[in-house]
């Protein structure tokens, strides 16, 4: 069964792939990539008995490290199913292997994702630089106010990766291995078993989300929360994170690029979670009306020289 058709008027190389595997295998397969990624991140203690982490930066180091092994073997698993990017490697063709994976030299997928996502937090940004619940009506100094609290957040969040671990685990190793695993190396894989792109769209998050159910685990012994408590954490964080993996799941469905979902998840990292109830109140917030109707045309494949549903991304 060919499982891509490239359109050869956007100068994409021409290929085909005929995988020889079922969409239940596609479905085990995601979901070994999901318990490989939240497992390794206990192997240096259950598997190799390495004695706890005397430092918060030593624990991290150690997960950060885990991460990126359990990235580079979904890469492996992702490769061998699909088939063709083990060829492409063979051949010396590496940047088409990489398209497979959303990595791509042909078109930049970074300014318009962002600032759709951004558009989401208009309101908290303006009211942050400008420091004030009062509406101005000079314009001018909203603006500047808007642009100097936005450079301001920006540089202190760039300086603190210099020491800080968590900056590095929230802005920097948490956003490119969770998006190369669980939409780079997913997403392939489930189009190329027969997926429509809806369902690969709703599939991808619940892996992402139940990723995120260890936390239970660690709310409820490290921390000393009782399990009520952990359950509405746990469950809390599976909402979002499953709804925010709707969304990138969109974007890279749509651009076919990693680059468009991973700035999207850092920027979020970067603000948190929107509040969405005080920006409709807000006077300077016409964010969420401007994101539902940006939504589409700011995320068309044509400008990103992508076909969306293709089984096998290309390089031009």
């Amino acid at each position: 069964m060919m499982c891509i058709d490239v359109c050869r008027t956007m100068g994409a190389k021409a290929m085909a792939a005929n995988p020889s595997f079922s969409s239940g295998t596609a479905i085990l397969a995601c979901a070994a990539m999901a318990v490989l990624y939240v497992g390794m991140l206990y192997t240096p203690s259950l598997l190799f008995r390495l004695p706890p982490a005397r430092t918060i930066n030593e624990h991290y180091i150690r997960r950060f490290t885990c991460s990126v092994v359990a990235s580079v073997l979904a890469s492996g698993l992702c490769f061998w199913l699909l088939g063709s990017p083990i060829d492409m490697l063979r051949n010396g063709d590496l940047p088409a292997a990489l398209a497979v994976l959303g990595i791509r030299r042909d078109h930049v997928a970074t300014l318009y994702p962002l600032l759709l996502t951004a558009l989401l937090y208009l309101g908290p940004l303006v009211m942050t630089a400008l420091n004030t619940d009062e509406r101005l009506e000079d314009e001018a100094k909203v603006e500047m106010g808007f642009i100097q609290g936005l450079f301001t957040r920006t540089r202190d969040n760039v300086i603190s990766l210099t020491t800080d671990i968590f900056a590095w685990r929230n802005y920097i190793v948490g956003p490119l291995t969770e998006e190369w695993v669980f939409r780079a190396c997913m997403v392939p894989v489930l189009l190329c078993a027969g997926y429509s792109q809806l369902k690969v769209m709703l599939l991808c998050p619940l892996y992402f989300g139940l990723a995120h159910l260890n936390h239970y685990w660690e709310t409820v012994y490290p921390e000393n929360r009782n399990h009520k408590i952990a359950a509405l954490i746990t469950g809390f964080r599976f909402a979002y994170t499953t709804i925010f993996g709707w969304y990138a799941a969109f974007l890279y469905l749509r651009t076919g690029h990693l680059v468009a979902p991973l700035v999207a998840h850092i920027f979020c990292n970067v603000m948190g979670l929107p509040a969405v109830g005080d920006a409709l109140e807000s006077p300077y917030n016409k964010g969420l009306g401007s994101f539902i109707c940006l939504l589409n045309p700011a995320t068309s494949p044509a400008l990103y020289g992508y076909m969306p549903g293709q089984c096998l991304p290309t390089a031009s």
